[in-house]
């Protein structure tokens, strides 16, 4: 069992009848009381030790000062939340804000006025311009040169407006009641585990006891101390998880602690290296979630646990407003509401067609209005589009509030949302539910200090209060304890590792409070006030370490921040310690990869399709592309859907800025039908009719862009005449021609597929001839229509059923390059459309008329069409390119796997 790592039992047989140990943390307060407790017969009642931690004996002074109505006492302490928004206000009140950070600003002032009552420069605030004037004449400084003293004014007069103190007062008017008789002196008060405290502290204890004693942790002769050198902190964690492993292994009823330097910062990383050695099947998502078996000194934020995060997650909702992240995260959380199959069912279905629109936000009403057609559809008894209006309407309504209404309205929302889900939450879940509402609490008692506020900044309050909200899950004792620094102090380990000392994390560089003069600070030693006192508190802290246990191994990363360094000098020139290369899981992959290698057997079918997916094949000519490109992904892609959809960025996307030129050549050519009512046009007409055919298209992707300013339209107005202007002399020098189709449906059926197509443009051409057009605003190329397997079936497939048709092209509307390129033969030659022969490189072409080309492509076609509705399927590529162009499906085909 884990111990103090001073004489406890001792001490206490020397404390007179009255007396009180007192230790720095509940930690080791709890660890005491449970040492203590294990000493005494079970079968007689005993009387729990008289020990307290400093904070909770300070706590109770001043709870039996209130009892007992003294009227010093009869006000109330603020908390940190009350103090931070009360140093905000009064900073913004006394300051010009410009460029100011207000919260980290507010901040440094409350640890500024906290220093100096507690290194007992003032007592309160309203003596702090008379009792420190003789310092301002030493340093030749002024009170105006720092804001602390610019705001500090007026924050005293919303104390007292308020009737309140900061926690640092309080300990003030502690020391006082002592002075005044008004707290009974104890006879002796002990002191364990202490490395440093504040003068007022110091006087507290002074006036609170007849005699005081303070009992250092014990020197530990014979102990072996260690150095392991790694290359980063992930190596050390890694390191000592393993030699945790080894230790337990040894002997499962040692005590092992793990000292993390900064442990706050890189406890994520900790937790996920522990686990992985220690607790590797905790890792894998089908295990049922449990608390891991070692215990953590630092807690985890509340916003980042998976109750608090999914809380706020709820909460954003009412800006009724969403990107895709968010969204996804909202719509699969486990905490809303229920979880059956028909409710992922439905909401599977309708991210996927938000993911669909490719929009870089995603309002309130869009994502309501899907789900109320979805749901009609899919899952008819579904609450989402009840809640989701619901929703709406709060959005609507609920304005400007005080935090304890908006505390109310979000109990109120997750409510209707069925928070926390249906499922009954594990240990951990019911512990930050309990945390939650704590927070929320804490939330409700701004109201004074925060008045009315909009969402947003009831938002904001809310998850700083979550943020700086400690999460430490109640587990039961175990062997290994990982810790911080001062966490450590006043235990004993059987084995000890510490982690992350290095010359340059350790001790740690100082960081002096901007609020105050810095030599002040470094006169009256301050906290992080200089290097000198840094380095007295690391060597009283390492001292204690050392003392801490008899094995000890000290690592360090040999290179931080880009810089080498050495262990700290703190710890002397320790001898090297056994590094531990391997535990359960890497030995585990180390099995694996020496395993024989095992029979692989190709499977290049899937299953044929059935008759109703061949009555409307899903992609139209997409789906035959796909299927020229890699058999395998088009199976992929669109008979199991794994489609990737465009990252929604600023501005259009290339494919919405394709679409515009589409549906400003579709718009046109509805309204002109003919070259000849082309050329009959004046150059007003002209001009008037380009200019009506872009705002047709601007207008119906505005709808789907309310954020775009309109200065963002006019430079695609601008644009897309400068195309159309560029393409225009090609319709111009064309010979006679009648456009008789623009954006077509068209169905067609191939070796037992119905395709849906949508042809850009059919023209007619004199003697009866036809023209299909499609318009590209990427690359093209004429030869992908000639290879073996088609690659560009699009324009073929329009030529074989429509038997008129002597050519087709790509009309590459491009700035800069707009052409036609095609092939065909026509009685009256076009520029960019190649006869059959001439549209290929070989000197000898296989491929010479127009009917030989569209055998091919019938023969070629209808291959594609067949080995789709066989489900042929093998992971082949025609050109690397093709494979590059499809990394979303790797994880899928496993490509990368394959070339091992």
């Amino acid at each position: 069992m884990l111990q103090p790592a001073f004489p406890l039992l001792q001490i206490l047989n020397q404390l007179p009848e009255g007396g009180l140990l007192l230790t720095p943390t509940n930690r080791l307060r709890n660890r005491c009381q449970q040492v203590y407790g294990i000493g005494q017969q079970a079968s007689k009642n005993w009387a729990p030790p008289a020990v307290e931690s400093l904070q909770g004996w300070l706590d109770k002074l001043w709870f039996q000062l209130q009892q007992s109505q003294w009227r010093p006492a009869m006000c109330r302490v603020l908390n940190k939340e009350q103090r931070q928004l009360l140093w905000q206000q009064c900073v913004e009140e006394t300051l010009d804000k410009g460029l100011i950070n207000t919260q980290q600003l507010a901040a440094n002032c409350d640890t500024a006025l906290a220093q100096l009552i507690q290194w007992q420069r003032i007592d309160n605030p309203e003596e702090a311009e008379s009792a420190l004037a003789p310092h301002w004449e030493k340093t030749g400084l002024l009170p105006d040169d720092y804001a602390l003293f610019k705001v500090l004014p007026l924050f005293h007069q919303q104390l007292q407006q308020r009737n309140a103190i900061t926690p640092d007062q309080r300990d003030q008017l502690i020391k006082r009641a002592f002075a005044e008789n008004q707290l009974p002196k104890l006879p002796q008060i002990s002191l364990a585990g202490f490395v440093q405290h504040s003068p007022l502290v110091e006087q507290i204890f002074q006036r609170a006891c007849d005699t005081l004693q303070n009992f250092p942790i014990p020197d530990k002769p014979g102990a072996s101390v260690k150095v392991a050198q790694c290359h980063n902190l992930e190596e050390e964690l890694l390191q000592a998880a393993r030699w945790s492993a080894e230790k337990l292994q040894q002997n499962p009823d040692s005590s092992i602690g793990i000292v993390v330097n900064n442990l706050g910062q890189c406890r994520p990383l900790v937790e996920q290296v522990f686990a992985r050695v220690l607790e590797p099947q905790w890792l894998n998502p089908s295990q049922a979630a449990y608390t891991l078996p070692f215990n953590f000194s630092a807690g985890t934020p509340l916003a980042k646990t998976p109750v608090g995060a999914a809380s706020l997650q709820l909460l954003e909702t009412l800006r009724d407003t969403f990107d895709y992240s968010a969204l996804r995260n909202l719509l699969f959380s486990p905490f809303w509401g229920e979880q059956s199959a028909e409710e992922l069912h439905l909401r599977s279905t309708l991210f996927r067609r938000l993911q669909k629109q490719e929009l870089r936000e995603i309002s309130g009403s869009v994502l309501r209005t899907w789900a109320e057609k979805l749901a009609a559809e899919l899952a008819p008894d579904s609450p989402l589009p009840g809640q989701l209006n619901q929703l709406g309407d709060w959005a609507r309504r609920w304005q400007r509030a005080p935090a304890e209404i908006w505390a109310q309205r979000f109990s109120e929302l997750l409510s209707r949302l069925q928070w926390p889900g249906n499922r009954n939450p594990n240990s951990q879940e019911y512990q930050q539910l309990m945390l939650w509402e704590q927070a929320l609490e804490n939330f409700a008692g701004l109201t004074e200090f925060s008045g009315a506020q909009p969402l947003n900044k009831a938002l904001q309050l809310l998850r700083q209060i979550a943020s700086r909200t400690p999460f430490q899950a109640e587990t039961r004792d175990g062997p290994l304890q990982i810790l911080g620094v001062l966490e450590a102090g006043g235990l004993a380990f059987d084995h000890l590792r510490l982690v992350g000392f290095g010359q340059q994390q350790w001790p740690a560089p100082p960081s002096p409070n901007p609020m105050l003069p810095v030599l002040w600070q470094k006169e009256w030693k301050m906290p992080r006030a200089s290097a000198e006192r840094e380095l007295e508190l690391a060597q009283q802290l390492t001292a204690d370490l050392l003392n801490g246990s008899s094995d000890i191994v000290v690592s360090y990363a040999c290179e931080e921040d880009g810089v080498g360094q050495s262990l700290s000098a703190l710890f002397g020139t320790p001898e090297p310690a056994e590094s531990f290369e391997q535990d359960s899981l890497a030995s585990h992959y180390l099995a694996l990869e020496s395993a024989p290698a095992l029979e692989k057997i190709g499977d290049t079918n899937l299953p044929p399709l059935s008759a109703e997916d061949c009555a409307q094949v899903r992609g139209g000519a997409g789906v035959l592309k796909a299927q020229a490109l890699c058999p395998l992904n088009a199976q992929l892609r669109y008979r199991m859907g794994a489609e990737e959809y465009a990252e929604p960025g600023l501005g259009l996307s290339a494919a919405e800025r394709g679409n515009l030129i589409h549906e400003m050549l579709a718009a046109f050519w509805i309204n002109c039908k003919s070259s000849q009512q082309l050329a009959a046009m004046t150059p007003e007409q002209l001009a008037l009719q380009i200019r009506s055919s872009i705002d047709t298209a601007i207008g119906r992707l505005k709808k789907k862009h309310p954020e775009l300013p309109p200065k963002f339209w006019e430079l695609e107005q601008v644009r897309l005449r400068d195309i159309f202007e560029q393409w225009l002399p090609l319709e111009q020098d064309r010979p006679v021609f009648t456009v008789e189709q623009v954006e077509t449906a068209l169905t067609v059926t191939l070796q037992g597929l119905t395709f849906t197509l949508r042809l850009d443009r059919l023209d007619s051409l004199v003697d009866g001839e036809q023209l299909v057009i499609d318009y590209k605003t990427g690359q093209t190329s004429v030869s992908d229509w000639l290879q073996e397997r088609v690659r560009e079936p699009q324009l073929p497939l329009y030529a074989l059923f429509h038997p008129q048709a002597k050519a087709v092209a790509f009309g590459a509307v491009k700035n800069g390059s707009c052409k036609y390129q095609g092939c065909g033969e026509l009685t009256h030659p076009i520029n960019g459309i190649k006869s059959v022969a001439d549209s290929q490189k070989e000197k000898e072409p296989e491929l010479i008329q127009w009917d030989q080309l569209k055998q091919h492509w019938q023969q070629a076609l209808e291959g594609l069409a067949e080995e789709y509705k066989t489900g042929h399927a093998p992971l082949a590529f025609d050109r690397p390119a093709d494979n590059d162009n499809q990394k979303s499906l790797w994880p899928l085909n496993r490509w990368p796997e394959r070339q091992q």
